[in-house]
């Protein structure tokens, strides 16, 4: 149980929003309205795992200090356009031997075409949420490693009113879990660090980043990690079971 809780943080993806369809289905139908090649690109559909594959591979070609500093990848990074997107279209391109000159209206017709609000579904009980967050009075915000794109699509989806800021590591400049994506939580919320609950599924990002940040937090999600040492680790599958943790 968790006491004396002024306000809570969400992450978005996987936690408050999560995509209908996967990122390679998508890619797939915005490389088929541009014409490409339907041999080429029907690997997006036939292969597992192949946009993880491809997230990974443009990690590796991060500039030096990205993944160790946590400095935001999907605004900060100038050397490609549309920042990490353009480096995963990069990566994506080069796999599918398709012509790079073909590269920026892709990724451009992508950026665009995820924020379409038929693409994202809510959580299904945060509604809830809010109504309990109301009720006590508690402040609700969104912590996400995140592009300037995630306040319209929150928007788009009927849910940015219900937050009290909407803060992106493309805003704050640095990735969960770097102490000062939670220091700029931290002052927007205006309380005392102990005083924030941070939910996300992400082990090393949300539950450790606020947890070495001075927050209260909670794992999300049905997987919880292995390892006798993780077994205490507060964990929740659904946003309405926050108002049993909390007195």
């Amino acid at each position: 149980m968790f006491t004396d809780i002024r306000a809570i943080s969400l992450d978005a993806m996987g936690t408050l929003i999560g995509l209908r369809r996967s990122p390679a289905d998508i890619y797939f139908e915005v490389l088929r309205d541009l014409d490409h090649d339907v041999g080429k690109i029907s690997r997006l559909l036939k292969e597992e795992g192949i946009f993880r594959r491809y997230w990974k591979e443009a990690e590796k070609r991060l500039p030096p200090g990205f993944i160790q500093e946590r400095v935001d990848r999907f605004h900060h990074l100038k050397e490609s356009p549309f920042a990490f997107w353009g480096l995963i279209f990069q990566v994506m391109f080069e796999d599918l031997r398709l012509d790079r000159k073909d590269l920026i209206p892709a990724v451009a017709a992508a950026y665009h075409k995820f924020t379409d609000p038929g693409l994202w579904a809510v959580e299904k009980t945060f509604r809830d949420l809010t109504d309990f967050s109301k009720a006590r009075k508690i402040k609700l915000f969104v912590t996400s490693n995140w592009d300037f794109r995630l306040p319209g699509i929150l928007k788009n989806l009927g849910i940015d009113t219900g937050f009290d800021k909407i803060i992106t590591s493309a805003l704050v400049g640095f990735e969960k879990p770097s102490a000062k994506i939670f220091q700029y939580l931290i002052s927007a919320a205006q309380c005392d660090p102990e005083q924030i609950l941070h939910v996300g599924d992400r082990l090393e990002d949300d539950f450790g980043g606020a947890q070495a940040a001075g927050l209260k937090a909670v794992l999300y999600g049905n997987n919880r990690p292995e390892g006798q040492h993780f077994q205490s680790i507060p964990q929740i599958n659904s946003l309405t079971k926050l108002t049993g943790v909390l007195k």
